[in-house]
């Protein structure tokens, strides 16, 4: 794994490949999450569809999303397809992965 670094923060690329030695940081945080659009992505591994089902309906429960989307990334060590890339950042505003076993 390849790492940069900023004053704060450590980014690694899990590819190995090398970074580029440039600053960089986080986007800002939102407000709030309320009226956001929620994007969940499961590995297609067990449970993890029934863990980020749940995990969306408490989400919601409390912030109170716009929409929430289900994508499945379709197989467990391959990246995500770049059509459901591309469809996740037109879709929503938050994206949480998950896995399951």
């Amino acid at each position: 794994m390849t790492t940069a670094e900023s004053s704060r923060l450590r980014l690694v690329n899990p590819k190995g490949t090398e970074l580029p030695q440039s600053e960089f940081r986080m986007n800002d945080r939102s407000a709030g999450l309320a009226g956001k659009r929620l994007g969940l992505m499961e590995n297609s591994k067990a449970n993890a569809g029934a863990l980020l089902m749940e995990l969306g309906n408490i989400l919601n429960e409390r912030h109170g999303f716009s929409e929430i989307k289900f994508y499945d990334k379709g197989h467990a060590s391959l990246p995500a397809p770049q059509q459901t890339i591309d469809s996740i950042l037109g879709e929503v505003d938050y994206l949480i992965t998950g896995v399951g076993d």
